[in-house]
């Protein structure tokens, strides 16, 4: 499936709320918060399960860190969307709170307890709404005053809560605050992961970076590809894991490709790539 369809797909699954916000308030937003190196880390998820699945390796580490799901709100009435009838959801608003509930016995695994801000999910946005970075900026600041350094979704898929979780990182980056960004499962796994990250021999006629490039050559930052932080979770690390994804027994059978347990392999979720962003210097810092 090539760029367009994904989008497509995404669009069916999850809505067609705006993606992004525009240039313009984009080029006028300053973030309150505040570069601390003594503080600690800050996790953004877009959604419940989003941590767990990209940063297990963060998360039950003996680190500083606050995990936020940024789009965690509960919404009104309303007819089901795709997604939640897909998996076998009777309310809407019922299944976000299963969801949180999840989420919470997941990374209380790991000794967390996560914080959700009242963003509604994008399947649940209008299409017509627009999205403010200040008014996320806001939430944050009321539960993460500083942080020493942000972890943000890659985008790769293109699913329009990731985009703007990376979008809002970016704006984070240019005010001096270090940022790395994950790739997400499932959907970096479309095409397996590239052989640099699982060692395995390189596949003829199947080169997994022209697939992720395709959502990420947007991010003036990025790192060549290649120089990605490539975790590889040991046996007793992918069983906690492990023990962990399952406790999204609602989301995990559709979140797996083809439904074949690939995403409950230890091939496929013991590794998580990163890769830090550089920092393009504003105008008045060049000389």
């Amino acid at each position: 499936m090539n760029r367009a369809g994904l989008r497509d797909l995404a669009k069916q699954l999850y809505g067609g709320a705006r993606a992004l916000p525009d240039e313009l308030e984009q080029s006028r937003f300053q973030t309150r918060m505040s570069l601390d190196p003594a503080a600690g880390e800050l996790l953004l998820s877009p959604h419940f399960d989003d941590a767990v699945l990209d940063c297990w390796s963060l998360i039950a580490s003996d680190r500083e860190l606050s995990v936020v799901n940024l789009f965690g709100g509960v919404p009104g009435p309303r007819p089901l969307t795709p997604w939640d009838a897909v998996t076998g959801a009777r309310d809407c608003g019922e299944r976000v709170r299963e969801r949180a509930a999840e989420d919470a016995r997941a990374l209380a695994l790991a000794g967390r307890r996560p914080r959700n801000l009242s963003n509604l999910d994008a399947q649940y946005r209008s299409r017509l709404s627009r999205f403010r970075l200040a008014a996320l900026d806001s939430q944050l600041l009321a539960a993460v005053q500083s942080t020493s350094r942000v972890y943000a979704p890659a985008a790769i898929g293109g699913h329009a809560d990731h985009r703007l979780a990376r979008t809002y990182a970016r704006q984070l980056l240019a005010a001096g605050i270090p940022v790395t960004l994950y790739a997400e499962l499932p959907y970096c796994i479309m095409h397996g992961w590239p052989h640099w990250v699982d060692d395995r021999e390189p596949v003829a006629n199947r080169d997994v970076d022209v697939y992720w490039r395709s959502f990420l050559d947007d991010v003036a930052e990025l790192p060549p590809l290649r120089e990605a932080e490539v975790v590889r979770l040991d046996d007793a690390q992918a069983a906690a894991k492990l023990e962990a994804m399952r406790c999204y027994a609602s989301q995990m059978p559709c979140l797996d490709p083809g439904g074949q347990g690939l995403l409950e392999r230890p091939e496929t979720f013991r590794f998580e790539v990163r890769w830090e962003l550089r920092r393009a210097p504003r105008e008045s810092e060049r000389g």
